[in-house]
């Protein structure tokens, strides 16, 4: 997207100026390119309609496609590692639905490029983890945008995943969710994210992390 402003009077309600690709892929260029293509987690804490998190995504789903597009399931399962580290709040929910629109497309674009068997399971746990990643909320409040049903600005909450490689064959290929508070997150940031985690989930086959269940609710 190469508009900065989608009208003035957002600009005046809300200040929103996008950042120009141009300048995006610039500031991404002083980073060493190691931390693009790893677990590094990004969080963009006005992430409007995701002009950051796709130029970032780009650079790590290269890395991908590079290492893994002789195998379709390995690609499967290193996508969604790539798109799992990034993380957007957003207050204008417009924007929201564009970012994850914007990540889910390009993603399925580069899939559908690579290979003719689509795997839905694979759409589905993208749509998923974009539904927890990119959220619509205050970053300065660090609450959710809207009040819950009684009137109540509920804390942010956001999703850690780790990978587990347990074996050989892809079967064994695992993702395990924690949940955190993202206040914590900011405020106690020197400890560990398992002290901190508000909910933890069992270890889940990576094509049906949405099915993971609480540990505490089994």
């Amino acid at each position: 997207m190469s508009k900065q402003i989608k009208s003035k009077q957002r600009v005046a309600d809300h200040g929103e100026v996008f950042t120009r690709e141009q300048e995006v892929n610039a500031m991404l260029d002083l980073i060493e390119q190691r931390p693009l293509q790893d677990e590094a987690t990004y969080l963009e804490p006005a992430c409007g309609d995701g002009n950051f998190l796709i130029a970032i995504l780009k650079r790590k789903l290269a890395k991908v496609e590079r290492l893994y597009k002789k195998h379709q399931r390995k690609y499967e399962f290193y996508a969604i590692r790539a798109l799992y580290c990034l993380y957007g709040i957003e207050l204008l929910e417009d924007n929201v639905n564009a970012c994850r629109m914007r990540l889910f497309h390009y993603m399925q674009q580069e899939y559908e490029r690579l290979y003719q068997e689509i795997n839905e399971k694979f759409y589905a746990v993208l749509k998923h983890i974009l539904e927890l990643n990119i959220v619509h909320g205050n970053a300065l409040s660090m609450t959710y945008a809207k009040p819950n049903q009684n009137g109540e600005y509920e804390m942010l909450t956001f999703t850690h995943w780790t990978a587990q490689e347990m074996g050989a064959g892809y079967l064994k290929w695992k993702i395990k969710r924690h949940d955190f508070t993202f206040k914590n997150l900011v405020d106690q940031r020197e400890q560990s994210y398992q002290s901190l985690s508000k909910q933890e989930f069992y270890s889940h086959y990576f094509l049906d992390i949405q099915n993971a269940k609480p540990i505490d609710k089994l």
